[in-house]
């Protein structure tokens, strides 16, 4: 009898402790062949792609495994074509086998010619995963007999045809339920269907699945969410394209909360929303919110330019479907937040500036533009010579990330126009600094959101070289730091915390140098807006008494609250610009600013610090004071 060989599955992801979905079906599938069963024994190696590379090498070639299996991605393919290369020339006898969205169909890009031991999959890995670990039985001369593998054979790429995808998900058995996956995970991956039907020229979902939806069987799903509560892992990202596109999306979320109640996790559900189904998203929303399982809901728009639209494949996706959503969330008191993407191929300068400012017209809570991560395999990747794409690389020596930073439509320059623009608009609206007085210049003015924020960025812009502010925007803008994830919620923990005197001072400076100041009403709704700006954590010390108060009359400072007295011409702007309990008689409030936040901890990491406060920034109504009336003076 020949000797079992063992396989290695290898994950290298961006969260610490979260189920390796892919690896997890790659065994499942493949132990259902009584052949492989035989012959091979599976393990997983999991890590957070910030592992140092030594570490990963040598924990790898501690396994002295016969086949090494990695998942490829954006994040990690750094450090994966860095570790391959360690393994290779240790174990020069293992076979490799590379899967994911980075590398299908990119054989020629990622395979050596010099090495014949290692293949990449290209598309769904299930069936060629299992299909390749048959033909190793016996010869990798077989490898021509698999569906949808690249590899060298005498110098030459051979590429086999498609492997069909798979109709019928329930044939590949769920590692939740099978065994493969234990209890030590605080982040759980859930996949109830796959496919999408757009084909959106910045992702490679819908071109990866070729637009059909198949769907896993519903009472599997209810019984992996059991599995997921009775192992109390706190966290839950639901994996499809369109969470609510399909009708039994809403009893499932429903199941979710009535699993959550009965075993007290997940405590957190994530989401993509589905683009055209309005109505669903929100009663999804809303069972996650009644549940406290959700606290913020993403709209992810993407760009307002029609010409951009068009140009990435977007436009058969309702914007009124997405007003539609946001009001309906509005109504139910459910935060939520707007995506953007800035470049897009048809976005300009201009229209992105535009599309924030109809946004904010729109009574939108949060904007946040993200990088255009340029991914391979995608309708833009394809197409970016003819679309003016330029692109860096981003995300340090663990990533393969190239972040675009100009198109046909936007010069380098211009792009970089817009990061700082956004970066402003960032700290001025996302943190509500300015956003009483901005109303009343928009709607009594005449003024546009865009022009505000403009004048705004470059107001910063001016500050001298030792100003943290404008250092932070400046380094993040150089050397591409707003690709980590973490880089808008450190910037926020700058603005309102780490310096957030010096920010109030350029906030204030700002103000009184715009031809507005000379506007009465416009100094008493910027006091409003100094005693409203809300704080990151509990423990900020509170702003000192604002000086020059001229319209307001400041009474007392507490511990965490303000008592001030608003004079009765502007309470009509107070009432609907902030939040407020309940009207006093004599215009005298409690300024309250303990909400939920949570205090800071000095030993925390950066990283804590950046995901905490870009979590609180993206339901900013969770921690905006509340004015009530306050109690009587003795």
């Amino acid at each position: 009898m020949s000797e079992v060989k063992k396989v290695l599955l290898v994950e290298l992801s961006v969260f610490e402790r979260m189920t390796p979905l892919a690896s997890g079906y790659l065994q499942a599938y493949a132990m259902t062949d009584a052949v492989v069963r035989d012959a091979y024994r599976f393990e997983r190696y999991t890590t957070v792609a910030r592992t140092p590379r030594a570490e990963v090498v040598q924990n790898l070639l501690r396994s002295a495994a016969d086949v090494y299996a990695f998942s490829c991605y954006v994040w990690n393919m750094g450090l994966v074509k860095a570790v391959v290369a360690a393994v290779r020339q240790a174990r020069p006898e293992a076979q490799i086998i590379l899967g994911g969205p980075q590398v299908m169909s990119q054989g020629l890009r990622y395979l050596s010619s010099t090495d014949e031991r290692t293949v990449v999959c290209n598309g769904e890995g299930e069936i060629t995963f299992t299909q390749y670990l048959l033909a190793l039985t016996e010869s990798p001369d077989r490898f021509h007999e698999v569906a949808g593998l690249s590899f060298y054979r005498d110098g030459e790429l051979v590429t086999t045809p498609k492997q069909t995808r798979i109709k019928t998900l329930d044939d590949v058995p769920s590692p939740f339920l099978t065994g493969v996956f234990d209890d030590a995970y605080s982040i759980a991956i859930l996949e109830t269907n796959r496919g999408c039907p757009y084909h959106c020229g910045f992702c490679f979902w819908g071109a990866a699945t070729n637009d059909r939806v198949h769907r896993f069987d519903e009472e599997r799903v209810r019984e992996e969410i059991k599995w997921i509560a009775r192992n109390e892992i706190l966290f839950l990202f639901i994996a499809d394209a369109n969470w609510g596109m399909l009708s039994r999306d809403v009893g499932i979320s429903q199941h979710i909360t009535d699993c959550a109640h009965d075993h007290g996790a997940p405590n957190v559900v994530y989401f993509s929303a589905a683009k055209n189904k309005p109505h669903a998203v929100t009663k999804i929303t809303s069972i996650f919110q009644d549940a406290n399982l959700i606290s913020s809901q993403p709209v992810s728009l993407q760009t307002l330019e029609p010409a951009s639209l068009d140009l990435i494949a977007r436009s058969n996706i309702k914007l009124s479907a997405f007003a539609e959503i946001q009001e309906d969330l509005r109504q139910k008191q459910v935060s939520s937040y707007v995506e953007l993407i800035w470049p897009l191929p048809g976005e300009t300068l201009d229209s992105f500036r535009r599309g924030i400012g109809t946004l904010c017209e729109n009574e939108a809570q949060t904007v946040i533009a993200y990088p255009h991560l340029l991914l391979n395999n995608t309708p833009i990747y394809h197409h970016a010579q003819s679309m003016g794409i330029l692109s860096r690389q981003a995300g340090g020596d663990a990533a393969e990330a190239r972040v675009v930073i100009g198109t046909k439509e936007v010069s380098e320059p211009e792009f970089v126009e817009g990061m700082y623009y956004f970066y402003a608009f960032h700290a001025l609206h996302n943190t509500r600094s300015l956003r009483t007085v901005s109303r009343y210049l928009v709607k009594q003015r005449g003024m546009s959101y865009q022009d505000i924020f403009a004048a705004f960025s470059g107001h910063l812009r001016e500050q001298g070289d030792d100003d943290p502010v404008l250092a932070y925007m400046r380094r993040s803008v150089e050397e591409a730091d707003y690709y980590d994830v973490n880089n808008y919620g450190l910037f926020i923990h700058s603005v309102l915390h780490q310096h957030r005197d010096v920010f109030t001072g350029h906030v204030r400076g700002f103000a009184r140098s715009q031809d507005w100041w000379a506007d009465e009403k416009a100094r008493a709704l910027f006091e409003i807006d100094l005693l409203n700006r809300p704080y990151m954590y509990s423990n900020t010390p509170l702003d000192t008494s604002p000086d020059g108060f001229g319209a307001l009359e400041l009474l007392d400072r507490g511990p965490r609250a303000f008592t001030v007295r608003v004079p009765e011409e502007h309470l009509p702007e107070l009432t609907d610009a902030v939040h407020i309990k309940a009207m006093p008689a004599d215009g005298t409030f409690t300024v309250d600013h303990k909400r939920s936040q949570y205090p800071f901890m000095p030993t925390q990491s950066r990283d804590h610090s950046g995901s905490y406060c870009h979590g609180m920034i993206e339901k900013v109504g969770n921690i905006m004071p509340v004015w009530r009336p306050a109690a009587p003076r003795r």
